[in-house]
């Protein structure tokens, strides 16, 4: 019988209304340390793991090299560290795109929140001043996807998505990437590629859907986040390492953008120390911030969990897991 370790909890799967296979002898586990993961997966046989948790350093992979597959739900594996399961000959793979349309869909919504300012007026009228708020929100004016120059940092499965509802919305539509997607894609995505400056500088919206790699990480930064034009808004369902936090909140302070919407923090759950988590009562009015969800409907989580449990029982009939990231 297999010995399958799951660091995903229990109740995500009754959640998800996903079955667990009666021929797996499958242990749940919450880790706090690495000490704790690896007497975990002592005696098993596979791993399967949160794309944004545990974190699966070279001490860990070093004493589980027993381990047969590393299975992460979900399209992420920046936690895992992949070139030393390598050189140890354990396979990591991971489940793109399933989450592709919930992320697509929740990154909408934030920039019509931020568009429309539905965080603040809803707060507003809840403390009775609905005439102050209707009568700001008129004179400050509301903007719409239509005719928005909105600029993606990031054109994968994700981001063509977004790309698409955007389009069908009458919205402008450029991206930025490190690899240049063929000219029939573009065209189909109604997109158009700029450098990443000019695409800051020149966008009403930006919104990242990059994976957090080492040319990613930091990829916003001071001098980034100050080529954005005035009222301009940041949206951000990637990865909080991808924005310095520190530089997003002087932005924020200083008023110079009209807004961020944030999905993702580095580390999650985000420590009191967090500058998003400080700022003054105006720049807060300028943030929404949300616990990494954009991801995680029902629907996605049921196919992300159908496909890593799939993977698992192809590598244990012996067949080769798909979607390996690291060989």
């Amino acid at each position: 019988m297999a010995v399958v370790i799951s660091a995903m909890p229990k109740w995500r799967f009754a959640a998800s209304q996903v079955a667990l296979p009666e021929d797996w002898d499958i242990r749940f586990i919450n880790p706090q340390t690495d000490e704790e993961l690896i007497l975990a997966c002592q005696g098993a046989d596979y791993l399967l793991v949160p794309a944004s948790a545990p974190e699966i350093n070279a001490n860990v992979l070093r004493s589980i090299a027993h381990i047969k597959l590393i299975q992460s739900v979900g399209a992420g594996f920046d936690r895992i560290d992949t070139a030393t399961a390598a050189a140890l000959k354990i396979p990591v793979a991971n489940v793109p795109g399933q989450n592709a349309r919930s992320v697509a869909e929740f990154t909408i919504g934030l920039m019509i929140a931020l568009q429309r300012q539905l965080v603040l007026a809803d707060r507003e009228i809840k403390a009775g001043r609905y005439k102050e708020i209707r009568k700001n929100l008129f004179q400050q004016g509301l903007g719409e996807i239509e005719g928005s120059r909105i600029g993606l940092i990031g054109l994968g499965s994700i981001g063509q998505h977004v790309a698409r509802i955007l389009t069908a919305l009458g919205a402008n539509v450029f991206y930025y990437d490190g690899w240049r997607q063929p000219p029939a894609t573009e065209v189909q995505l109604q997109v158009s590629y700029q450098p990443l400056a000019a695409l800051l500088a020149g966008s009403d919206i930006v919104s990242l859907h990059v994976p957090l790699n080492e040319s990613t990480r930091g990829l916003l930064g001071q001098q980034e986040l100050a080529l954005m034009p005035p009222g301009s808004l940041l949206i951000n369902t990637a990865r909080g390492e991808v924005v310095d936090q520190a530089a997003l909140a002087h932005i924020l302070e200083t008023g110079r953008i009209g807004g961020a919407a944030i999905d993702v923090f580095s580390p999650e759950p985000p420590g009191a120390e967090n500058p998003l988590l400080n700022l003054s009562p105006a720049a807060r009015d300028r943030l929404v911030v949300t616990p990494h969800i954009a991801g995680v409907t029902i629907g996605s989580m049921r196919r992300m969990l159908q496909a890593s449990l799939a993977n698992i029982t192809r590598a244990i009939s012996g067949q080769p897991p798909a979607n390996i990231v690291n060989m």
